[in-house]
């Protein structure tokens, strides 16, 4: 785990957004897995975002509000070629993992969830491409104290079973 710490408007998501390749470098290079990204011979973007996801602070805004839960945490793997009943099959499978049963969340909307509910549906879509490197942008900052420690106790179990690296960026130290 590799966190990333400093004041607002420091430039911290900006980082992340450049590791994950979403914003073009003006100039240096990323480098993953030991291949530079984009570059020739080594690890184009749209291999990288199979095997780097990128958790959000809001997670509200970064779930599509006219698919269900179920639907949103497959639609990632669908695109990638994945068959429907097998991305579903999956999400089903991540949702438990996250702790959300999938008889009661596998069908509700973003707006039905509150927001460690939905915090936990946008890491199990990041899980969802089976990447090896999670970036965590904010992911706790807009969480009470306790759903907040909830959250951070999961993503300790998920990097232990599913061998994950974190790069883990925020304003707050502790």
């Amino acid at each position: 785990t590799l966190g990333i710490v400093g004041e607002s408007c420091c430039g911290k998501s900006t980082t992340a957004r450049l590791l994950l390749h979403l914003i073009e470098p003006d100039a240096g290079e990323v480098v993953f897995d030991g291949k530079a990204v984009g570059k020739p011979g080594g690890i184009q973007p749209n291999a990288l975002y199979r095997q780097m996801q990128m958790v959000f602070q809001d997670s509200y805004a970064s779930l599509n509000p006219r698919l269900s839960i179920a639907q949103s945490i497959a639609f990632g793997p669908m695109v990638q070629g994945l068959p429907k009943a097998q991305a579903l099959k999956r999400a089903v499978s991540l949702l438990e993992r996250v702790g959300l049963a999938p008889s009661i969340y596998a069908n509700r909307y973003p707006h039905e969830l509150s927001g460690g509910q939905r915090q936990r549906v946008n890491i199990s879509r990041a899980l969802a491409f089976e990447p090896k490197l999670l970036v965590l942008d904010e992911a706790v900052s807009a969480l009470d104290k306790s759903v907040e420690a909830q959250v951070l106790n999961l993503l300790q179990e998920i990097k232990s079973a599913f061998d994950l690296t974190y790069v883990f960026i925020s304003h707050d130290l502790s």
